[in-house]
């Protein structure tokens, strides 16, 4: 059996149903088995970092549903990997798991600059999980089930396996054997907590129960955990309010009463000031950064941490823990839920003081939302996303690209169903929306998916249009064009007078784009043709492309500084 038979063996036994892959010189005898076999459905982007992308978006979208996948992509050596990098390094950031395989030039040629050589395991070593390179064909199948094991253990992340093209090609020995049943990783130094230690929940439990001003934070672990409705019960039962992280939003309804929605930069203000003001902080799988905490000598300093979190390297790491929990989230919260000695209390107090500082803001958010077009009468991305919200019920499945929309898509969305919202946090990549809503609809086919960008990274991997074209999937694209990429202009205009430094984006006409793809196209000037238009997309049985022309004046508010506190934090645009 050769190496190529080998991969494709442990893929199928992993449950792996989609590839989506590039091919080229040094991974041609897998995409050549591939067509012999016939096991997935094989999809091809029309540039390698889009498959990284669909990756994600499978990986992301199936973790709530039955039968959650892995996604898989594939690409040759040199060029090929390399355009894989960014994709993977964004994965890393937003812990998804996935595993790429890259071909390699033949192990006799490594080091030597051959054809589309590069060292891909030295690349990809500080932006994923764990790299391989198998230099015998024995090791292969081996290698594949340890990489989805890493993959999916403990906190998730991307695994790279770089395989040399004589490895691919050579058979084993008549005397090989492997059984997956049986097979045990091997690696020292990897540890997995999944369960608390009584002790530390009970320490946690006794400080909540003297908390009077406590706050949850929702992270991605409680996505990744599936632990979004245990939250909830643990939110009722104790009556703590809930602070979202980017990643954090469609665990539990936003709309919730107990709901604070987003922290952090560009936060709500009762999710900030709640966190200003509290006593107790804990934290559910989430890791702390510099977009959640601002300065961070002024974070919370009269609160206590419990910080709850499956990689120990992240307790302690940017904000003192009083008491760390090294544990999965749904495990977790099983426990606490079930501790005789957990105290409901009302906290009226408290209650009262975060409703106080969300009717602060309502009244002028509302009105703007209702007013729906800025100054120069173009349409307002806010009021857009209300629309789309409205009309949907915070039902579907919403893939932003990143930038200004993102923010505004994590704000006026009002999500209603558990692990419905998946976009690139840590990393930020623009050109991600795309091709990982094509990922999303293909785990959850039923669902409807709108993939949501900006003029600018809808350009970015504009080509992935063609993939929708090619597999006629069912993705809903809106495109808020206002003419600038929209949140870094929004920075110049607080922070750097008003100069529009490299921010003016031209457009193609996008009627033409979409004719060039097959796809219904429709541009939206006006307020009153907002809600035909959502509905005219959704009637469509296909993929839709709408574009809606916007104010580019438009800001995210509030907005914490880059580098301040949330005592920094800008309510409302100052008059210039």
């Amino acid at each position: 059996m050769k190496g190529t038979e080998l991969v494709l063996r442990a893929l199928h036994a992993k449950g792996v149903k989609y590839i989506f892959g590039y091919t080229g010189g040094a991974i041609m005898p897998i995409f050549d088995e591939m067509e012999k076999q016939k096991l997935f459905t094989f999809v091809m982007p029309r540039h390698e970092q889009g498959a990284t992308f669909m990756a994600q978006g499978l990986s992301r979208a199936s973790l709530s549903t039955d039968t959650p996948q892995i996604g898989v992509c594939m690409a040759t050596s040199g060029p090929g990997a390399m355009n894989l990098v960014t994709g993977i390094a964004d994965a890393h950031m937003d812990s998804v798991a996935m595993v790429s395989i890259t071909g390699q030039v033949a192990t006799g040629v490594i080091a030597t600059d051959a054809f589309q050589e590069s060292d891909v395991v030295g690349v990809m070593m500080p932006i994923c999980k764990q790299t391989y390179m198998p230099l015998t064909t024995e090791e292969v199948e081996k290698t594949v089930h340890e990489a989805f094991y890493v993959a999916t253990t403990g906190r998730f992340g991307p695994v790279v396996i770089d395989l040399p093209k004589d490895v691919q090609i050579q058979s084993v020995d008549e005397n090989y054997s492997f059984n997956p049943k049986t097979f045990r990783p091997k690696l020292p130094g990897f540890y997995y907590h999944p369960s608390p230690e009584r002790e530390v929940v009970h320490q946690a439990i006794e400080m909540m129960n003297r908390s009077e001003r406590p706050v949850m934070f929702c992270g991605h672990g409680v996505i990744s955990s599936n632990a979004g409705a245990m939250l909830q019960e643990f939110a009722e039962k104790t009556n703590i309010p809930v602070a979202f992280t980017l990643h954090g939003l469609s665990a539990m309804p936003v709309d919730h009463p107990l709901s604070l929605g987003m922290m952090g930069m560009h936060g709500t203000v009762e999710a900030n000031r709640a966190i200003m003001n509290a006593d107790l902080i804990i934290s559910f799988g989430m890791r702390f950064d510099d977009r959640v905490t601002g300065k961070l000598n002024e974070y919370a300093k009269n609160a206590d941490v419990i910080h709850v979190e499956i990689d120990p390297s992240e307790l302690d790491k940017n904000v003192a823990t009083t008491v760390p929990i090294n544990a999965d989230v749904a495990r977790t919260l099983h426990v606490m839920l079930h501790d005789p000695e957990l105290v409901s209390k009302p906290r009226r107090r408290w209650l009262k003081e975060i409703e106080t500082n969300r009717q602060e803001t309502v009244a002028e958010v509302e009105a703007e939302v209702a007013a729906g077009v800025g100054d120069g009468g173009k349409l307002l991305m806010k009021t857009i996303i209300r629309r789309l919200s409205d009309i949907t019920e915070g039902k579907d499945i919403i893939v932003p690209d990143v930038g200004q929309h993102q923010m505004m898509s994590a704000r006026y969305y009002n999500f209603q169903t558990n692990n419905s919202w998946f976009t690139s946090g840590g990393a930020g990549t623009m050109g991600c929306s795309l091709p990982m809503a094509i990922g999303a609809k293909l785990a959850r086919p039923d669902e409807r998916v709108w993939s949501i960008s900006g003029d600018g990274g809808f350009q970015m991997n504009i080509q992935e249009l063609c993939t929708i074209m090619e597999h006629d999937t069912d993705v809903k694209i809106m495109i808020l064009n206002n003419g600038y990429l929209g949140m870094v202009r929004q920075w110049q205009t607080l922070f750097f007078d008003g100069r529009y430094a490299g921010t003016p984006m031209i457009s193609p006409n996008y009627e033409f784009i979409a004719k060039a793809y097959n796809l219904p196209y429709q541009k939206v000037t006006e307020l009153d043709q907002v809600d035909a238009a959502i509905r005219t997309a959704i009637d469509h049985n296909g993929a839709y492309l709408l574009e809606f022309v916007c104010d580019p004046s438009e800001v995210i508010l509030p907005m914490i500084p880059s580098g301040g506190g949330f005592g920094d934090m800008i309510v409302s645009r100052p008059k210039s």
